[in-house]
């Protein structure tokens, strides 16, 4: 499963974008509750929505 299309929160500092991962891959255990807080903790970054692939 991976999260795409990460809408990330960079607070007006665009250029913040690029240093940003475009996917990130989450544990196939993990229950869709947790991936919001999965991606925040993994990246230090708040974000405003993403997609799932499975």
């Amino acid at each position: 499963m991976k999260a795409t299309n990460i809408q990330w929160d960079v607070d007006g500092n665009d250029g913040l974008f690029s240093d940003l991962p475009k996917e990130i891959d989450i544990p196939n255990e993990m229950k869709e509750e947790e991936i919001s807080d999965y991606i925040s903790s993994e990246t230090g970054f708040c974000h405003f929505g993403f997609d799932l692939v499975f």
